[in-house]
């Protein structure tokens, strides 16, 4: 069975739940299980930018290039080939900088899926380990942690102490690729077609409140379809129940209200990704992400990310 369910010859099922139309390929799609060695090179670009009320006061733009090779359909090597980047304010590029290499050790990975296209392993996980027990030291000697450890100890202590978490299991590591915007587009469950009992549940912290959980309810869908390719689209909604508006409230009156000034309003979460797929090799193409989190009218952290398969 390939990847993705809606790639197999014999899955012609509808999907009530997503409200997809039934769906049958021909015979000459090809199974990755045949055809295992695909090899693809991918740039990306994303964007954050942090708006109050409709005034930027903080853009970052990074953009990689990575090289996957799939070993066998469910083995995926990833290579981190060039790591580029603009920010602004630039005094917080001194971060960046001084983190630069572990970027590249960190993202130079090889990984097992899951048959729902999540990743399952990562196979090199000690190598990336002692990379990063190597790279501590050298991170201790820049320029940014020094002058980090100068102004706020407490601060410098747990940028080191957030390392060790990150790197101190396979567990946690997965969670760092799965946060990463690549690794979220390239290798999740984003079937169409299957037959789900619930809606897929998508859990993280809210990048503008300390410590609260979000969930999103996540909806798949085919809007566009040829003989080579289909497009998918990916639709998160926020599911409000589970929300503490009055400790979102709260945080906002402490840590907001008095850059702002104007109330607390109505926090708010946008979800949308899509993705074209390439029928014959099961490969992605290009890919679209649009994410903002807000208090309506006040605040607004928005990410935008585009991916292109460029060979």
């Amino acid at each position: 069975m390939s990847r993705f369910k809606f790639f197999d010859e014999e899955n012609d099922k509808s999907t009530s739940g997503n409200g997809a139309n039934s769906h049958i390929f021909s015979n000459d799609i090809e199974d990755e299980h045949k055809n295992p060695n695909i090899e693809a090179r991918y740039r990306c670009e994303q964007l954050n930018t942090t708006k109050v009320e409709d005034h930027i006061s903080f853009h970052c733009t990074t953009k990689k290039q990575y090289h996957l090779q799939y070993e066998d359909a469910d083995k995926v090597k990833v290579g981190l080939e060039q790591f580029l980047y603009k920010i602004n304010p630039e005094v917080l590029k001194d971060a960046i900088i001084a983190t630069e290499p572990l970027e590249y050790s960190k993202e130079n990975v090889a990984i097992s899926l899951s048959k729902d296209n999540s990743i399952n392993r990562i196979l090199n996980f000690g190598e990336i380990q002692k990379k990063w027990s190597d790279f501590k030291p050298e991170l201790m000697k820049t320029a940014f942690y020094k002058s980090l450890l100068q102004h706020d100890f407490k601060a410098a202590e747990s940028f080191l102490a957030g390392g060790d978490t990150e790197f101190g299991s396979e567990e946690n590591l997965i969670k760092t690729y799965e946060k990463s915007f690549f690794f979220h587009v390239l290798f999740n469950d984003y079937d169409p077609w299957i037959d789900r009992e619930k809606k897929q549940r998508l859990k993280f912290s809210s990048q503008i409140f300390v410590n609260v959980p979000i969930e999103l309810e996540l909806t798949h869908g085919v809007i566009d379809e040829n003989s080579e390719i289909v497009e998918i689209m990916t639709v998160g909604k926020l599911v409000k129940e589970n929300l503490d508006n009055k400790l979102l409230e709260e945080q906002y009156d402490k840590f907001y209200k008095p850059m702002i000034e104007y109330n607390f309003t109505e926090y708010n979460y946008e979800y949308v990704i899509r993705r074209i797929v390439e029928k014959k090799t099961a490969l992605i193409l290009s890919a679209k992400a649009n994410l903002k989190e807000e208090v309506k009218y006040n605040y607004q952290f928005i990410t935008q990310f585009d991916l292109k398969k460029i060979n």
